[in-house]
């Protein structure tokens, strides 16, 4: 008996439905390898027969197109350590093993009705205006906008995001119109490239002195022609007593869009448990 065929089998022994013919939602990012019902939910299943996955394959299959659809990975062998665990199930999908031919440790992740998670979060929470900071005209400055806001579309986080267009001003009005943007927000997104700007390292200074650092995000490429650019900042950065601003180094687009996704889920993940904040059942 093969591994499919083990869960399989497994699965239908606990009372779940093998579904054959599935029609899988034409805006899933991912293919699963078997389909079960039970209780009026739909459980899409990947197989793993070791203990490892690619970061950014778990943010594709966090998308979750519909409430009633649960992502669900098994693994054949125990995760490395605690925090990938957790990290797995703070994006909303379910884990579990099939070890010497059982299945054990399952944890489902049940999203709760969005009308109850709205209200759960608008009595607890006031909504979060992120303000990014980037030079204009690179890739990533949309790029971060978008993904901030497919986590605020999937997990209902209350995210606002707020972008400058630089070249509509003058420097002194822009200057101006920057604080009066970040005066509004309580979290910054920073991302940093190979070539230096004036506003962005002013904005950098700004956050400093105005944002609670935990709520500061660095994302830096690693070049070293972006670390040489912007190493007056850099290591203003690095000698402050307050060491609780988020710093990540990214390669490229889809290495930003994993990390970016770690960072804001880890601290919706602590405000959400300082609240008593339940997303999920």
């Amino acid at each position: 008996m093969g591994y499919l065929e083990k869960i399989q089998e497994r699965f239908e022994n606990n009372g779940y439905k093998k579904v054959s013919n599935y029609r899988l939602p034409s805006d899933l990012l991912w293919q699963p390898d078997l389909v079960f019902t039970k209780n009026s939910f739909t459980y899409l299943v990947l197989a793993k027969t070791n203990n490892t996955i690619p970061p950014s394959y778990l943010i594709r299959i966090s998308n979750i197109p519909n409430k009633k659809i649960i992502p669900l990975i098994i693994f054949a062998q125990k995760l490395k350590n605690q925090r990938d665990e957790q990290f797995i199930l703070s994006l909303g999908i379910s884990i579990g093993y099939l070890i010497k031919g059982r299945l054990v440790d399952i944890h489902i992740r049940k999203k709760l009705p969005e009308k109850s998670i709205k209200r759960e979060i608008g009595n607890k929470l006031q909504s979060i205006d992120i303000f990014i900071s980037s030079k204009q005209d690179i890739d990533e400055r949309e790029f971060v906008k978008r993904r901030i806001n497919v986590l605020r579309d999937t997990h209902n986080y209350p995210f606002f995001t707020h972008l400058i267009e630089y070249d509509k001003f003058n420097l002194k009005k822009l200057r101006q119109h920057i604080d009066e943007e970040m005066n509004r927000c309580e979290w910054i997104v920073i991302v940093l490239e190979d070539n230096h700007s004036k506003d962005v390292s002013y904005e950098i200074k700004k956050a400093i002195k105005t944002i609670e650092h935990e709520n500061i995000f660095m994302f830096v490429k690693s070049t070293n022609r972006c670390h040489n650019t912007w190493k007056k900042e850099l290591n203003k950065i690095k000698n402050l007593e307050n060491k609780s601003i988020h710093y990540f180094p990214y390669f490229n687009l889809d290495d930003l869009e994993v990390t970016l996704s770690k960072a804001i889920n880890k601290r919706m993940g602590e405000i959400c448990k300082k609240k008593k904040i339940k997303l999920f059942s």
